[in-house]
């Protein structure tokens, strides 16, 4: 086999072993609950900004709203709207 074959299966390996050991695992975990947290925020936002199309309010929807709506739920979107109504 030429060099390069043998230095691509190499790093290959070591990365299927990181991969696959806890100490990766962990942070991959983190990050994936991050994201989960997120979609379900910008979905609660999504839906907040429909009912608040009657009255003619809007949250945008970005990543801090989204994560504080996603990780506190419906307390979240409550203190957001709470917020948005105290600032203007």
């Amino acid at each position: 086999m030429e060099t390069g074959w043998v230095i691509a299966l190499i790093i290959a390996g070591i990365l299927l072993v990181i991969a696959a050991s806890k100490s990766v695992a962990l942070p991959v975990r983190w990050i994936g609950f991050g994201i989960m947290q997120l979609v379900i925020g910008a979905i609660l936002l999504f839906f907040a900004n429909l009912v608040g199309e009657l009255a003619s309010f809007h949250i945008p929807i970005n990543p801090v709203t989204a994560l504080l709506a996603g990780f506190l739920r419906l307390p979240g979107l409550a203190a957001l709207v709470i917020i948005k109504l105290w600032v203007m």
